[in-house]
């Protein structure tokens, strides 16, 4: 079991490398939690500030100032929370959608040449990977 528990650590150690090799690959320099932010509103839909903060892993305020931020910019919207008029809302604008597509591009653009050595049973290894890791659950049973 242990040498399963070192796995998942050095996969997630190789995963925040590969992040980490994006940016700089990329020059962009929108912060992390920004593009955390838009990913988590594109797959799970509006979301409170308060359920944000502690997924992108910042403070309330920061998310707010984040949010502020991204507002502006048009790539999110902050409306009232219908349930609890203390809260906000935060939904992924049309603009935002396209940022997170375009940066996601942006990084496959970059990232290409650290990958060129790589076969085809790499490849599907790669593949596999994705796969397996696409279908974990959020919350472990």
């Amino acid at each position: 079991m242990e040498k399963r528990r070192q796995l998942i650590v050095d996969l997630v150690a190789q995963t925040q490398r590969l992040t980490r090799l994006a940016a700089q690959a990329t020059g962009n320099s929108t912060p992390a939690s920004a593009w955390r932010l838009l990913a988590i509103l594109e797959t799970e839909g509006p979301q409170r500030v308060g359920t944000l903060a502690s997924a992108v892993r910042v403070s309330q305020p920061a998310l707010t100032q984040l949010a502020s931020h991204l507002c502006e910019q048009g790539l999110v919207t902050k409306g009232p929370d219908p349930t609890d008029a203390r809260a906000a809302i935060l939904t992924l604008t049309g603009e935002g959608a396209t940022a997170i597509a375009d940066w996601r591009a942006e990084i496959g653009g970059a990232l290409s040449p650290y990958f060129a050595s790589l076969n085809d049973e790499d490849w599907s290894h790669l593949a596999a990977t994705v796969s397996l890791l696409s279908s974990l659950d959020r919350e472990p049973s």
